[in-house]
Parts: C-alpha cells; structure tokens; sequence
C-alpha cells in the first residue's frame, strides 16, 4: 500500500509540474506572438485601406512577405524551445552570431517602436556566443519590448554588443521614464514587484523579465541594469563569448 501511495504521489508532483510548465509556456506564447502579428496585421491594413498604384503595392507586398518569413523563422524557433519545455530536455547550446538574433528581434519589434514614434539605433557586430540560442532571443525580445513599452512617444532606443573577458555584452538603452533602485534591486532578487503600465498604457505582468532571469542564469549568463529615474534605463546581457 505504501508503494502505491509513494507512487500516486510521484504521479502527483509530475502532473503538477506539467501544468505548471504549460501555463507558463501559454503565458510566455502569448506574450511573445504578440507584437509580430500585430506588426502583420497593420501592413496588410495599409494595402487594404489605401488605393495604392502597382508600383507602391509591389513595395508593401514585398515587405509583408519580408515580416511573414521573419514571424515563421520566429515561431519555429519559439515552438521548438516550447517544446523542449514540456518534455523537461536540456538546453540546447551552441555557437551562433548575435547579430542574427538582434536583427530578427529588431524586425518583429520595430513596428511597435514605430507606433510610438521611437527611434532605434543598432552598434552591433558580428560576435559569437555560446549559449541556447532560442533563450537568448527570448531575453532579447522581453527586454527589448520594455524598452519600447516604457519610452514615451519620439524618444531613442540604442542596442550595442561588444567583448569583454570573453563575454558578449548586448545592451538595449532607452530614453524613457527609468526603475528606482528600489526596484532593480526586486527584479534582480527575483521578487514579485509590481508593474507600472506603459508610457503608452500598455499593460504587463513582469512575468517576462522573471523568466528571463531565470534562463540567464541555466545559460552562465547575468543581467546588469542601470537606469535613472526620467532619463532612461540600460538592461544588458552579458553570456559567454566560447566554451
């Protein structure tokens, strides 16, 4: 009897763990499709609410099979992380380019950036990283998405990357309304905070950034925040350059 009881209760934990694996997928999911179907959404609005002559129609058509190639390469890397989630599988590291993963977030994320009339800049090189490669896209979009969420309208967003001591720096600047220390010091606790909405209402949880600390750290990585209060904030991942 006592066997079965041990075992019912293995069963138990095991089941709750999946749930709890799938309503954190459903959240991050979510969260993440989000902006690039949006950013779809509102190319093909601009086909279908002006009377656009051949040559102009040619340009957006070929913009949205642009945004449409960069959401499928997006979801297919999203899908296959979620996956590997829910079947507990070990992280996937590898050798890539940083610059491909920035220059795919920057395409999904800008339209939003752009609805804010936000300007991005990129001072990126082509540096490797030894990492898993879909946790690192996550990171970048999350933080990326704050940036955009918490710079008001017309203001600047920097993403730069560089080498130190055989780690890759990415750090995304903004121009907007800053974290008291108070509350950097709650995020990089990994404390429940509360978040404020966006300079344009947008709402959120936190729930993203949470995460993100959590994958840095199952990577060797860290996240340094700097910010000042109306002036603007510098989140950067830092994780290894090599083995």
């Amino acid at each position: 009897m006592d066997r079965y009881f041990k075992k019912f209760q293995s069963q138990k934990k095991e089941l709750e763990h999946l749930d709890t694996i799938n309503k954190k997928l459903f959240l991050l999911i979510s969260h993440d499709v989000r902006s690039p179907l949006a950013s779809l959404i509102g190319t093909i609005d601009l086909v279908t609410d002006n009377d656009l002559d051949p040559q102009e129609a040619k340009l957006y058509f070929s913009e949205l099979s642009r945004k449409i190639k960069n959401v499928n390469s997006f979801l297919d890397g999203l899908l296959n992380w979620a996956r590997r989630q829910t079947q507990n599988k070990p992280l996937e590291f590898s050798l890539y380019d940083s610059s491909d993963i920035i220059k795919l977030t920057h395409d999904l994320l800008e339209p939003a950036a752009k609805l804010k009339k936000i300007r991005i800049a990129m001072n990126i090189g082509t540096h490797k990283i030894y990492s898993d490669k879909e946790s690192y896209s996550f990171v970048l979009r999350n933080v990326l998405h704050n940036a955009i969420k918490f710079t008001p309208i017309d203001g600047e967003i920097t993403i730069e990357t560089f080498v130190k001591n055989k780690q890759i720096f990415t750090t995304i600047q903004d121009s907007g309304i800053g974290i008291t220390k108070n509350e950097i010091k709650k995020i990089l606790d990994g404390e429940n905070w509360h978040t404020t909405k966006g300079t344009s209402n947008e709402n959120g949880s936190g729930f993203g950034l949470r995460t993100c600390l959590y994958y840095l750290k199952q990577n060797n990585g860290v996240l340094l925040i700097d910010s000042e209060i109306n002036t603007g904030t510098k989140i950067t991942i830092v994780l290894p350059a090599e083995k």
